[in-house]
């Protein structure tokens, strides 16, 4: 009884063309209890045709300055930096003078680069604190190296399908996974954003199943933007397939992107306190930071595994886990890792306020209670999507590099150097 092995990519767009995404079937060669009789959809895109890269989207720093206006500040920026930032007033009083600013440098290059440019601030218009990190986000861009639609819209949805995030970060509906897009080839007409799972858990409808089945999950749209996490919030997580950069939606105005450049993006935005428990807390704290912290926390890529009916002792087993890991499959491919995470856990909660009443009966008889401690649901049973996160470990690693290399010179060079 093989399970179901390939899935579509389909875009919201009706004018774009649909995308096929395959896995190869085979058994889990861990020694663990917990791996045993299990089977894993192996992905058969072959990732030696894509460059990873990691980079640093934007910083946001608060500096302490003497009392000025954020024109000034932004003129001192400009000494440094190539175009304009950001610059906010916290708690402006008359004239709109403060004495603290918010600022935003997009696609800064380096971190070094932001120092600078801090530091120009400070030598001008005083430095009464040390300046603090406020939010970074950082970016996992994934290019096809030939530059083709069709690969770079299969690993789209791939990084869709294998993303991995601990459930304990879902705190409520707006933190679920969803995906929302606009069709392109209608300027103009609003979004539409799906969540990928049904209800569940105590919401759901008594009438139904405890387990949703795979119809009532949804897939994310290969055009749009997949999110996890409330908008806005420390930590939240989009995906998507870019093909635009420089948007300005109140403008109507982007740059389209050339077939080499266009990428599938992986972005997590950051804040306090996640900044703070990675150790960033000051500007100067980025100078040693360790990239590499960012990937088992944020960029982490897993597969479930299977139930192999075959070794059930009946069969009557074989046919009910036969069946039930076909859905599980199915929605894995269809919705992807998050959607399964969540519904093998509502029914492992499920099963635990049910096994309390089990085990009343089973006192009340004087049956002995067995208590099975292999791992259960899918976050035991998943393992590691080996290949892709070697090249995201390398990728972070190498943007470690890149920024060490910037930090040695801007202790060694004019700030005009860095700006080349």
């Amino acid at each position: 009884m093989p399970l179901p092995t390939s899935t579509t990519l389909s875009p919201l767009d009706p004018l774009r063309p649909v995308r096929k995404l395959t896995f190869l079937e085979s058994e889990v060669r861990l020694k663990q209890a917990r791996f045993q009789n299990r089977l894993v959809l192996n992905p058969t895109l072959d990732l030696k045709v894509y460059r990873f890269k990691a980079i640093i989207d934007f910083v946001v720093v608060r500096v302490f300055t003497h009392k000025t206006q954020f024109q000034w500040i932004q003129q001192e920026l400009r000494t440094v930096l190539l175009r304009d930032s950001w610059v906010a007033p916290v708690n402006p009083g008359g004239g709109k003078e403060a004495e603290e600013f918010d600022i935003k440098i997009q696609e800064p290059g380096s971190t070094a680069l932001v120092a600078a440019a801090v530091a120009a601030v400070g030598a001008r218009r005083g430095e009464r604190k040390t300046p603090q990190v406020r939010e970074i986000e950082f970016s996992l861009d994934v290019y096809n190296r030939g530059g083709t639609d069709n690969k770079r819209e299969q690993m789209v949805g791939l990084l869709q399908r294998t993303y991995y995030a601990a459930t304990e970060r879902w705190l409520d509906d707006l933190d679920m996974p969803r995906s929302t897009a606009a069709v392109a080839s209608q300027p103009g007409s609003a979004s539409a954003t799906d969540y990928l799972q049904p209800e569940m858990g105590g919401r759901r409808e008594s009438s139904l199943t405890i387990r949703p089945e795979p119809e009532e999950f949804r897939s994310p749209f290969l055009d749009g933007t997949m999110y996890l996490g409330e908008k806005d919030t420390s930590g939240m997580i989009r995906i998507q397939n870019k093909e635009r950069d420089q948007q300005y939606p109140s403008k109507g105005s982007y740059k389209q992107l050339s077939p080499t450049q266009k990428r599938g993006r992986v972005e997590v935005t950051l804040k306090c306190p996640d900044l703070e428990d990675l150790g960033l807390r000051k500007l100067s704290d980025l100078e040693n930071f360790k990239y590499t912290k960012l990937q088992k926390k944020f960029f982490q890529f897993m597969l479930p595994t299977f139930a192999d009916p075959n070794h059930a002792k009946s069969s009557a087993n074989r046919a009910v886990i036969g069946l039930e890991e076909k859905k599980r499959a199915r929605i894995f491919l269809k919705s992807g890792l998050l959607a399964l995470m969540r519904r093998d856990e509502v029914w492992e909660e499920y099963k635990g306020s049910a096994r309390s009443e089990i085990r009343k009966v089973l006192r009340r008889n004087r049956r002995p209670i067995v208590r099975n401690r292999i791992g259960r649901g899918s976050t035991s049973t998943m393992i590691a999507y080996r290949a892709l996160n070697k090249h995201i470990a390398t990728a972070f690693r190498q943007l470690g590099e890149r920024e060490q290399r910037a930090w040695f010179k801007v202790k060694n060079q004019d700030n005009e150097d860095l700006s080349n």
